[in-house]
């Protein structure tokens, strides 16, 4: 009788063993599974990337047409006589600046659809 009980103690230690090994395996996993997670490849900030090019450029396009326009209407207060050539300077200058921006989306959209910098 004490060799049965020796044996089956022998046996869950063994198996207590096993399912220790088979967790630390687990554990791992679970380890190299949550670090997979933590790091960024390139598509994963692509929208964040191409949101910001987007956002800031328009930001940028509206406060530089804003900014013109009020130059615009303070130059043509000052001097009316002037007003023709300030507005064709203002769109001009608004179209340039409008240009950047449409630009800048263009850029962004294609790195949307077809990521340049991916392999």
């Amino acid at each position: 009788m004490t060799s049965e009980v020796i044996d089956r103690a022998q046996r869950i230690r063994e198996s207590h063993v096993q399912a220790g090994a088979k967790g630390a395996a687990a554990k791992t996993a679970r380890k190299k599974e949550r670090e997979r997670h933590l790091t960024m490849t390139g598509f994963d900030i692509l929208p964040l990337a191409v949101a910001l090019l987007i956002g800031i450029a328009a930001l940028g396009s509206c406060l530089g047409i804003g900014n013109l326009g009020g130059k615009l209407l303070e130059g043509t207060a000052r001097q009316p006589e002037l007003k023709d050539q300030l507005q064709t300077t203002f769109f001009l200058a608004a179209g340039v600046t409008d240009g950047a921006f449409i630009i800048a989306t263009g850029i962004a959209l294609w790195f949307a659809t077809a990521n340049p910098f991916g392999g």
